[in-house]
């Protein structure tokens, strides 16, 4: 009966492959050789025929199990009874037998013997009704042992004969190596960390040209080419808003202010830039453009200028000179 349904099956598979087959060569034009997913995936004809083949497929099983179910209702009571008891025996048998997992640990893991054959390796030490087996070392730890030999021959022929890899003494000094270049870096991005606080004025050529570069990029629309003021105010004069000198224009340029239409420039200049262009625009104090904006704000005074000591022999000399 068995036999029986699987020929039923394969010739059910046959005819449906076939086709499929020849509906995927003659219907549907070939998928282009980029294409990830063949053209005819996406034809609503496949997947009727996929439904199709199942509906077959169940009727099938469902004629094979009623035709499984007629044959044995029409044998005898005596040939019923002696089927059900081979099937019952090979339940039994089948209850019986040890399970993969058990064939497999019994082979491969430990290679335990089974409890009738323990006799066999059953040993004369007896303590307190504990007897003792003298059962094979278990596979796993063997080839384990066996792996650990392997992996020093390696490790020295790796680490001492063809020296491929460093020793710990190497590693050590490889890594306080990288440590130290990565301190260097540190530093050296510490030194173009610039804030509001730390800020000073630049005046050396390439960064006065880059800070030229940077206001004739982004600043002059406001506060014109020759930094006499437009929708901004003048740049040149001694009258700030918000406070002259270094610091306050960094914070300025930095945060902007809204109010007044002073987009913040943190986000498109980085510090180092922002320096630039601040230092850029104090070289320009008192250049007085032609067209300037009248000036606006305070009069700033650089405390820190007018704190520096004066030159006692300088004021004697022109004392005396006059």
């Amino acid at each position: 009966m068995k036999n029986r349904f699987n020929k039923i099956l394969l010739s059910g598979f046959l005819l449906s492959a076939s086709h499929l087959n020849s509906f995927g060569q003659g219907d549907v034009a070939p998928a282009p050789s980029t294409a990830k997913v063949p053209e005819i995936f996406f034809q609503s004809e496949l997947y009727m025929l996929i439904f199709l083949f199942l509906i077959m497929l169940i009727a099938i099983i469902s004629l094979t199990r009623s035709l499984k179910k007629l044959s044995y209702g029409m044998l005898s009571p005596e040939k019923r009874q002696a089927l059900e008891l081979k099937n019952e025996k090979a339940f039994e048998e089948k209850m019986l037998a040890p399970s993969f997992w058990t064939r497999f640990d019994r082979a491969i893991l430990t290679k335990a013997v089974t409890v009738e054959k323990e006799a066999d390796v059953m040993l004369d030490h007896n303590y307190d009704g504990i007897r003792e087996l003298d059962n094979n070392l278990p596979p796993w730890w063997v080839w384990g042992f066996y792996l650990t030999i392997i992996f020093a021959f390696v490790y020295l022929a790796h680490y001492h004969l063809f020296r491929t890899g460093p020793l710990q003494t190497e590693e050590y000094n490889i890594a306080m190596q990288e440590a130290a270049d990565q301190a260097k870096a540190r530093e050296l991005k510490m030194k173009d960390f610039v804030s509001a606080e730390t800020i000073t004025a630049l005046n050396t050529p390439e960064a006065l040209g880059a800070g030229k570069g940077i206001y004739e990029k982004n600043c002059v629309a406001c506060h014109g080419a020759e930094l006499g003021g437009s929708v901004g105010p003048n740049l040149t004069d001694d009258f700030w808003i918000h406070g002259g000198g270094i610091k306050n224009m960094f914070k300025v340029i930095t945060e902007g202010v809204p109010a007044k239409g002073m987009i913040s420039w943190k986000s498109q200049l980085t510090p180092k830039q922002i320096q630039q262009v601040a230092s850029f625009i104090l070289t320009k104090k008192g250049s007085n453009p032609a067209g300037g904006k009248e000036p606006q704000g305070d009069k700033y005074v650089d405390e820190s200028l007018s704190a520096q000591p004066t030159d006692s022999t300088k004021a004697d000399s022109t004392i005396i000179a006059n």
